[in-house]
């Protein structure tokens, strides 16, 4: 399949022969879909669409709410690094690394807080924090918003963006997640969520 990129640096070929915007589909590693593929999934809650348009072309793309899938070592030495430059936490190399990311505020999160909310916040951050085996982390894109959630919520910036870029590549709703196994293996979760999950998941 053709990546989209290909298409964008033929926009200029689009233009000189059509004033209608050209309409591409694809998934969210911007690989091409038919629109019969893309259209297919009778599963909508399980799926979030983005539209990115400009002057010549519109692209829909379809991102899952969960996925699973592994990074290689280099990458996870990558996110580690990241991880200790910003905590001063070390990470062992048998722990699960659980990163809960806030990409900002939305219609989802937008608000004074929810009392019954950071009361659940609260009681995660105390049993998770017990667990040798899981090193916990909340990572912000946007600072704005993040003081409605429970100050024992320890927030550090995604300063080089290599969470985002790694598995939050789209503004999901409210908050999202990743749990990374010791062999690279993860299990993410996009857009809003039972914090309690977490522990369930792990």
């Amino acid at each position: 399949m053709k990546k989209i990129f290909l298409v964008l640096i033929l926009l200029t070929y689009f233009n000189s022969y059509s004033q209608e915007k050209k309409i591409i589909y694809s998934d969210e590693d911007l690989n091409e879909l038919t629109k019969e593929k893309y259209i297919s999934n009778p599963l909508k809650k399980r799926f979030f669409e983005y539209k990115t348009e400009n002057d010549s072309l519109i692209i829909y793309t379809r991102v899952a709410r969960n996925k699973v899938g592994r990074i290689s070592k280099n990458h996870l030495t990558k996110i580690k690094k990241q991880l200790l430059n910003t905590s001063k936490i070390k990470i062992d190399s048998t722990q699960t690394i659980v990163i809960n990311f806030y990409s900002g505020i939305d219609n989802c999160n937008k608000g004074p807080g929810n009392s019954t909310i950071n009361a659940l916040y609260n009681k995660y951050i105390r049993k998770i924090s017990k667990r040798k085996d899981v090193a916990q982390f909340f990572i912000y894109k946007q600072i704005e918003g993040t003081n409605t959630y429970p100050r024992k919520t320890k927030w550090l910036k995604d300063s080089q963006q290599l969470i985002e870029k790694t598995f939050f590549k789209f503004h999901y709703p409210c908050f999202s997640y990743v749990i990374i196994k010791p062999n690279g293996n993860y299990y993410s979760k996009r857009g809003e969520y039972m914090i309690t999950e977490i522990l369930e998941k792990i």
